[in-house]
């Protein structure tokens, strides 16, 4: 009986490899990217909106935060675990610089994360998810630990989005002045080239 002489099936890419991004890397990426951008939106609306939708804004931002703390924090994790795949042709020096930007990324983030809980439940609150869940404060209220966490959390916020713009500035100059897979690699596995150890 004839064999099916079909193509050979091509294996999903999951994890990452030495040069490549894997699937659980990528999805990972853009889905904090996303909520990323909504909550530094929804914050900063809170203070430059209209006053009456300061509260809707500020529910929102909280809301999204609580929802998405779990995935931004399983993605710093994976990202710390997995490393970071080289670009071919790029030298061990700039990966270095590149790696421990994105290291005090996470690191920046990891701040946020624990600073925004901290800055509701400091004030003798409640975090309301979308008023469907509502999580106690382990806390009692205090205005310094709130005045601190405020603090953390507004300057975190604005070092973050210096580092994203930076990011989003050194992807550009990649695809327009290097020509490389620098972001075609963080869209589809495989998509680069590297070897481990080039430089």
């Amino acid at each position: 009986m004839p064999q099916n002489s079909g193509p050979p099936a091509t294996k999903i890419q999951l994890l990452d490899s030495d040069a490549t991004f894997g699937w659980a890397s990528i999805v990972l990426h853009w889905i904090t990217a996303i909520i990323v951008v909504a909550l530094w939106y929804f914050g900063k609306s809170i203070f430059n909106g209209p006053p009456e939708e300061s509260d809707a804004m500020r529910g929102l931002h909280v809301s999204l935060a609580a929802s998405a703390w779990l995935i931004i924090f399983a993605r710093s994790i994976w990202r710390l675990r997995s490393g970071h795949p080289r670009v071919k042709g790029q030298s061990v020096r700039i990966h270095r610089i590149a790696k421990l930007a994105h290291y005090i990324m996470l690191l920046v983030l990891g701040l946020m994360l624990l600073s925004g809980p901290l800055l509701v439940w400091s004030g003798g609150n409640s975090i309301s998810v979308f008023g469907w869940l509502s999580i106690p404060s382990p806390l009692s209220a205090s205005e310094a630990l709130r005045e601190f966490a405020w603090f953390i959390h507004s300057n975190s916020s604005m070092v973050l989005l210096a580092l994203v713009l930076l990011h989003i500035g050194g992807a550009l100059k990649h695809l327009m002045f290097h020509s490389d897979d620098t972001i075609a690699r963080m869209i589809w596995p495989g998509r680069c080239t590297a070897k481990k150890g080039e430089s």
